[in-house]
């Protein structure tokens, strides 16, 4: 019942525009004819001019009023097939932010590109393509055919059998069609990846180790797309020989009744002309195999979309998190990826205010524990609680807000540097934006600095602070910083775990780092390592004062 109000619901704004599409088809069949039939009887002028008044007046009407039908027709179908866009847009955004930052580890950015571009213009462009063309033609072959059958069958026979024929032929390609639009899709989405992918390659050589992958790609496009070319070809020549077909018959067939006297000789050329236009109306329908195809793949691979179940989902009923600094804990954590367990019933408390530092090897699971915290992922046993609460049972917003992650990797909005701070602190003045990039030695780049795609521009220390700058403006009861000091000299490195120690003062820090300097902020260091948390005795910090 449901489906059925909302397929009811997501058509209605189509009907307009297709009850004009046919009208001004119709009003074009009708003009071929009715002109047909003026220009024949001015031919035998007639002794009064006057008796053609009304064939004038209706070839005039009908003139103007194809026209202005078909321009209302495009105006209100583009505007019902972009209102819908809009809205299979929004649900395309809402499907794809369910899941979260897991997204690019199921999607590549060419996919969701491909998805947001090409396959909502097939889907939303659907009706327009497919629909209407369809339905225009089948007013046309009703109005033809049903008046030259009142005229006699063999005429009306000599335009239908054709026009059916001729109409049949996109059908009966149909699969050749699907295929080649599937095939253009596939080949377009591995066109656009490799395409992001090469772009956003900033070694040297990234031209010569992409060029050949995008040469071998843009030749199946080009192989694709000469084979619809030739398809469209055949479909033309197909449709254009059956037109002469049909046009043979008619003159065969009129030209016996114009002799018989069943037929007057102005309606035969008003009969050829309306047979002509009837031809006319399937140029549309060539295009409408390729369309329902793109646009049924395209259905298909947002329903693949859905189908699929984020790494972690909302709850139904999401509890409240109180006020105030609360305690994080990790109760008997296990996660399983890939066949692996990076964490093996981990139990860790980290007190409201406490700092607490996590070292050990590349690989151990560092981040992964970060990621339990923040929720990007659920554990497999065992649970993560923020004030002895699970965090399955708190709103992912609600969560978020209490605490700020930077991460080892963390992107950069392609913006300037304080449109990327802001993201942390939204309201903070620009005099505590510009104080805290020059305590974390960033005197050189200025708040109006352009950071490029992902950060592009900056070297890989000052992308690393203005990440970090970013965390440490939200005011969030939790931080948890992953390498803050990655790619930093010493020097720098001492001075950015100054600006982190004042920083954090009344807020709880959970660091993950490999680097034996930041343990200097902790109160208690851990080691991780096969899956297991071991507590490092306090002379194995090597603690000094910040």
């Amino acid at each position: 019942m449901t489906g059925g109000v909302t397929r009811a619901g997501r058509w209605r704004p189509f009907i307009l525009p297709v009850l004009l599409g046919v009208a001004a088809t119709l009003a074009g069949v009708a003009l071929a004819g009715a002109s047909g039939r003026l220009i024949a009887r001015a031919a035998l002028r007639p002794e009064v001019f006057l008796s053609l008044t009304l064939l004038v007046t209706l070839v005039r009407a009908l003139g103007v009023g194809r026209a202005g039908l078909r321009y209302a027709e495009r105006l209100t179908g583009h505007a019902a097939a972009l209102k819908a866009g809009e809205a299979q847009r929004a649900a395309l955004f809402d499907r794809v932010a369910r899941f979260g930052r897991d997204l690019l580890a199921r999607e590549r950015s060419g996919d969701l590109l491909s998805r947001s571009g090409a396959d909502l213009d097939a889907r939303q462009f659907a009706a327009l393509r497919v629909t209407l063309p369809l339905l225009g033609f089948a007013g046309a072959t009703l109005l033809a055919g049903g008046w030259l059958l009142s005229l006699d069958a063999g005429l009306g026979l000599s335009v239908l059998g054709p026009l059916l024929l001729a109409a049949a032929l996109p059908g009966l390609a149909r699969t050749w069609a699907a295929a080649l639009a599937r095939e253009e899709a596939h080949l377009a989405r591995e066109h656009g990846a490799a395409l992001l992918d090469a772009l956003s390659a900033s070694a040297d050589g990234a031209a010569r180790l992409w060029g050949p992958r995008l040469a071998h790609l843009s030749a199946g496009l080009r192989r694709v797309t000469q084979a619809q070319g030739r398809l469209q070809t055949g479909l033309t020549l197909g449709r254009e020989a059956l037109f002469a077909l049909s046009f043979t018959l008619v003159l065969t067939r009129g030209l016996t009744l114009v002799e018989s006297g069943a037929l007057g000789g102005a309606w035969l050329a008003a009969v050829v002309l309306l047979a002509a236009a009837s031809f006319d109306a399937l140029t549309p329908l060539a295009l409408v195999p390729g369309a329902h195809a793109a646009a049924q793949a395209a259905r298909e691979r947002d329903d693949e979309l859905a189908a699929v179940q984020p790494a972690v989902t909302e709850p139904r009923d999401p509890a409240s998190v109180p006020d105030g600094p609360l305690p994080l804990a990790l109760e008997g954590v296990r996660v399983t990826r890939g066949g692996r367990d990076p964490l093996r019933d981990v139990t860790l408390h980290l007190p409201a205010g406490a700092r607490v530092a996590v070292t050990g090897p590349s690989g151990a699971g560092k981040s992964t524990l970060l990621g339990l915290i923040s929720r990007d992922l659920d554990p497999t046993a065992g649970r993560v609680t923020l004030g002895g609460t699970d965090l399955r049972a708190l709103a992912l917003a609600d969560l978020r807000a209490r605490l700020s992650l930077h991460e080892q990797d963390a992107p950069l909005l392609d913006g300037t540097v304080e449109e990327n701070l802001r993201l942390g602190g939204p309201h903070a003045p620009p005099e505590r934006l510009r104080e805290l990039l020059d305590d974390l030695g960033l005197e050189d780049l200025t708040l109006d600095t352009w950071v490029g795609e992902g950060g592009t521009r900056l070297s890989g220390g000052q992308r690393a602070r203005v990440s970090l700058a970013r965390a440490l403006l939200k005011p969030a009861d939790v931080l948890l910083l992953d390498e803050p000091t990655a790619h930093l000299d010493p020097d720098t490195e001492a001075r950015v775990l100054r600006v982190i120690h004042r920083e954090c003062a009344g807020r709880s820090l959970l660091l993950v780092t490999h680097r034996p300097a930041p343990l200097a902020l902790a109160d208690q260091v851990y080691r991780l390592q096969d899956g297991h948390l071991h507590p490092l005795p306090a002379a194995s910090t090597h603690r000094k004062v910040i």
